[in-house]
């Protein structure tokens, strides 16, 4: 029901609500510098700072990541990803994101201080976080050619539809390097996602396209959920295999057998 009523919310009205609704516990609550105020994170719920350490130990373990290794962050959000990584990394970090309050946090607490990591806005159209901007499925990556170990995007292709998420294997694509790996976020329709999704009312892509579905037609890039079988040949099309496939709990599995609220692919740059 928050969820529904969220999203008949005006796209600005969104960032200006999580503020208030937060200010009380942002007003009491003591955090790191290098951690943002509740009212600030629009990237999904949770315990911030332990997503973060989560997702570092995951990609050293199956992004083969390394303190020397050069980091794509696609959507960086508001430093997620990015803040478990400044003690750690010393190869280049470059981070994008269609949400400027989060990019110039970003460069405010964490570039400023740690001139390996870079952080970047860019102007792109998402109807669950800006009313206008750049078509996604159009948008060229503006760096440098087989120069990323590890590209992640954590909950963005959550939030974008087929052509949108093609582009964006062609163009990690051209930017990994021969053996690099691409760690991303879905929500995987399959026979078990689906019958236990019909159970779980709370998070339910009742609205279908047959190759993908949706949960509000309000704001269609709220939550996209794609079919397995589509996913899979899109991503073998753009050059890439699966290397590991982690089941999320978002269908109603158990929290406790999975890695994330969503499913993690492990996606490793073919030879061919």
């Amino acid at each position: 029901m928050f969820r529904k009523l969220y999203y008949l919310l005006p796209v600005t009205l969104r960032y200006t609500a999580r503020k208030i609704f937060y200010y009380p516990i942002d007003l009491l609550k003591k955090r790191s510098e290098l951690v943002p105020p509740s009212g600030l994170i629009y990237t999904g719920g949770g315990d911030f700072e332990k997503q973060g350490k989560d997702w570092l130990l995951f990609f050293k373990r199956y992004g083969n990541l390394n303190e020397h290794s050069n980091v794509l962050d696609i959507g960086s959000g508001i430093g997620r990803i990015a803040i478990p990584m400044v003690d750690f990394l010393k190869g280049d970090y470059y981070g994008f994101d269609a949400v400027k309050q989060g990019v110039d946090w970003c460069n405010s607490k964490i570039a400023s201080k740690y001139p390996n990591f870079h952080f970047f806005f860019v102007d792109l159209f998402n109807d669950l976080y800006k009313s206008k901007g750049i078509d996604a499925s159009t948008y060229q990556f503006d760096f440098k050619e087989n120069y990323f170990d590890l590209a992640c995007a954590i909950s963005v292709f959550t939030h974008m539809i087929p052509p949108e998420v093609e582009n964006y294997f062609v163009e990690t694509n051209k930017i990994l390097k021969k053996d690099g790996k691409l760690i991303a976020t879905f929500f995987i329709l399959d026979d078990e996602s689906k019958k236990l999704m019909v159970q779980n009312q709370g998070f339910n892509f009742e609205i279908s396209f047959g190759q993908y579905a949706i949960i509000d037609k309000k704001v269609v890039s709220a939550n996209v959920a794609y079919d397995k079988d589509f996913l899979y040949k899109m991503i073998e099309k753009q050059g890439f295999v699966v290397e590991n496939r982690f089941n999320g709990y978002w269908c109603g599995r158990s929290k406790s057998d999975c890695v994330d609220f969503q499913d993690v692919l492990v996606l490793k740059k073919s030879e061919s």
